[in-house]
């Protein structure tokens, strides 16, 4: 999924798309993890995170939130 044209459409965009991508965490945990990582050169997953999507997705948002990106529902 992540060589797909379409997802590296998404990774080309860059830091502007990172709150919208910390927000679809909350709903898709799986999809965006390479995605965030490639845009921001980042991995906040801790080892013991690892293959345990739904803590790799709460790594991200609270690195998110720790970056000053806003993460709200309402976007």
């Amino acid at each position: 999924m992540s060589e797909h044209p379409a997802y590296q459409e998404i990774i080309n965009m860059g830091t502007k798309i990172v709150p919208l991508l910390l927000l679809e965490l909350k709903n898709n945990p799986l999809y965006w993890l390479s995605a965030l990582s490639a845009i921001t050169g980042e991995n906040p997953i801790k080892p013991e995170q690892r293959g345990r999507v739904k803590q790799m997705a709460s790594a991200w948002i609270e690195w998110g939130k720790n970056q000053g990106y806003a993460i709200e529902d309402n976007v």
